[in-house]
This record gives structure tokens, C-alpha cells and sequence, in this order.
């Protein structure tokens, strides 16, 4: 799991939490920060105190200065060892099951990439977003191209072979369109699956 980090004091702690106290034992988290101005590494720190089993799978990676999301995730990337790649951002949050149910779905289908419902989520309450279900790659292509699926970073776990055997990066430094990344990695891909729950929480 790849979380960037910039500015997010007031996020950080509820973000960190969700993914330490994910029903998947084996994961390795790595938070890029990306030198972020305020806090949010020392409150990531303290956070991280409180789940002593996970210590010895969380990696901080500082950036020297601001390099942008883009950028943030390739750091990860370079360092990551899992089999699937999760992309999270720092002021969001997930469902517990969250790791655990696209990683039995991706094994029990092959699949390089998995996706799923999110939720939109305001200061009073949420909407669901529903995604739809495709088994093709092309397919589910057609439905981002069209507006159909969402093509976001976040709600998706993608199998790292498919970015390293392919070259397939974010943007560094051009953070408008990094979305556009998982088209690539779609293209690329064998096999694709659906799972339909809401397990990632889109902060607005």
C-alpha cells in the first residue's frame, strides 16, 4: 500500500489507522512523505507506535522537497515487494475488509487488477458510487473512455508485474490527468475483476 503525505495533519491519524487495522495480515505500507510542512509525520508516527505488529512492514520515505502526487507514487513504486500495488491517499480512509477482499478476488480470478465501490464522502454524510462490472479488459477500457467507470488510482489493487514489466509510471510533475496512468495499466493487463462493495471513503 502506497500512501504520499503533504499537508494532511487533520486526515493523517484516521487514514493510518483504517489501513493498520485491515483484516490482511501480510502488507507492507509505504508512506512517501512528501515534504510535507506540518505534522503529518510526526502524527503518522505516533500512530504507528500504537500497532507494534505492523512495525517491522511500514517504510517512511522522505522526499527532500515537494515533488507532487505523481512523484510520490513512483517513489513507492520503486521500493514496493507485494504482489498487488494499492494506492491510497492520506486524507482518505477505507473499510477494514478493504485489503482482504480485493486480494481473495484477485487470486480467485488471476486478475491484474480489481476495483470496487467507493463512497464520496462530505463533512455530514456520503454517497455511494456504484462502478460498473466488467471481466473484459477492453471492455472496462471503453467504460473509462466513456465515462461509464471511473478511471481513479485509489480503488483499484493492481499487480505489480504489470508496472514494472511494462515501464509503467505516474507523471512526475504534471499531476493534472496521473489518473489517466491506470488506462496504461488496463491495456497491459490479462485479466480484470469486479468487486461490488463500497470499500474506500473519497474525502471531498
Amino acid at each position: 500500500v502506497i500512501i504520499p503525505v503533504f499537508k494532511v495533519s487533520s486526515f493523517i491519524e484516521r487514514c493510518a489507522r483504517s489501513l493498520f487495522e485491515q483484516t490482511l495480515q501480510d502488507v507492507e505500507y509505504i508512506f512517501v512523505d512528501d515534504a510535507s510542512p506540518d505534522d503529518s509525520i510526526d502524527i503518522l508516527k505516533r500512530c504507528i507506535e500504537c500497532y507494534p505488529q505492523r512495525n517491522e512492514h511500514v517504510l517512511i520515505l522522505p522526499h527532500e522537497q515537494n515533488k507532487g502526487l505523481p512523484a510520490a507514487r513512483n517513489t513507492g513504486l520503486a521500493v514496493a515487494t507485494g504482489e498487488y500495488v494499492f494506492h491510497c491517499d492520506s486524507d482518505d480512509w477505507v473499510e477494514l475488509t478493504m485489503l482482504e477482499d480485493l486480494y481473495l478476488a484477485a487470486k480467485e480470478a488471476d486478475a491484474d487488477i480489481v476495483w470496487c465501490d467507493w463512497y464520496l464522502s462530505f463533512a455530514q454524510n456520503e454517497r455511494y458510487m456504484r462502478q460498473p462490472e466488467y471481466s473484459d479488459c477492453g471492455d472496462a477500457l471503453r467504460g473509462m473512455l466513456s465515462g461509464a467507470m471511473k478511471y481513479n488510482v485509489w480503488n483499484k489493487l493492481i499487480r505489480r508485474e504489470i508496472y514494472t514489466k511494462n515501464d509503467i509510471g505516474f507523471p512526475s510533475g504534471h499531476s493534472m490527468g496521473e489518473d489517466m496512468t491506470i488506462m496504461k495499466l488496463f491495456v497491459k493487463s490479462d485479466k480484470v475483476c469486479y468487486v461490488p462493495k463500497a470499500l474506500y471513503h473519497y474525502v471531498r
